[in-house]
């Protein structure tokens, strides 16, 4: 009962610590942690580190897929249907809350940014913030809980690092050299990058912007990488 009441706390100092200039950061940071978005970040990681990239596509996926089963087990209530004056950004939902699936896909994000670098490297601790904002701003933005969202990311990191461990007996080297093994990756990010520009409806809406900046993005990218693999 104290959990449940401290998880409401939190919630309550979150949530109602809204403003115009949080609404705008967390409405969109806060897109990150969708799906669409998650996959064609995974998916540029393998144009750069093969064995990375594949380990989190399929973190996310797994991560993914255990977060949709809980929610079903489990069918907790979201804030705006137990909650009164709850800020909402987006459209309000009121069921399957526990775990947050966004929450999930950004602590796959989190460790991925400490596997790239390192716990030493400033560039590791300023995307793995960037990913924990994103989570957090599924508090912000009045769709879940506290232990959600903690739950989530948790859930995601732990996948992550599962299938970073099973990685390293991958034949990586001998993928790595067919020209598939960038090929491949190149032509799953153009399609998600023409799904996510071409009418793609972000969740929280509000963080629509992302569908027209991460597609732009992921082809400049695309296109470097096509330019120094041909040229």
């Amino acid at each position: 009962m104290q959990t449940a009441t401290d998880s409401y706390f939190l919630f309550r100092l979150i949530n109602d610590a809204h403003s115009p200039v949080g609404d705008m950061f967390f409405g969109v940071v806060s897109g990150l942690g969708d799906g669409l978005v998650i996959a064609l970040l995974c998916s540029l990681v393998m144009l750069f580190h093969l064995r990375l990239g594949i380990a989190s596509m399929l973190a996310f996926i797994v991560s993914g897929l255990f977060a949709q089963l809980l929610k079903r087990i489990f069918d907790m209530p979201r804030p705006p249907a137990i909650l009164d004056n709850v800020h909402v950004l987006g459209h309000s939902l009121t069921s399957h809350s526990f775990p947050s699936g966004h929450s999930t896909s950004d602590g796959v994000m989190v460790l991925l940014a400490f596997l790239i670098w390192s716990r030493f490297d400033l560039r590791s601790w300023a995307i793995a913030a960037l990913f924990v904002l994103a989570a957090i701003g599924r508090i912000y933005g009045g769709v879940h809980f506290p232990i959600d969202v903690a739950v989530g990311l948790t859930l995601g990191m732990a996948t992550m690092w599962l299938f970073w461990r099973w990685s390293k007996c991958w034949p990586i080297e001998s993928w790595q050299a067919s020209q598939w093994s960038w090929k491949t990756p190149g032509f799953i990010v153009a399609v998600q990058a023409a799904v996510l520009g071409l009418g793609y409806h972000m969740q929280p809406s509000t963080a629509q912007p992302l569908a027209l900046i991460m597609p732009v993005a992921a082809l400049l990218v695309l296109m470097h990488v096509w330019k120094g693999k041909l040229g």
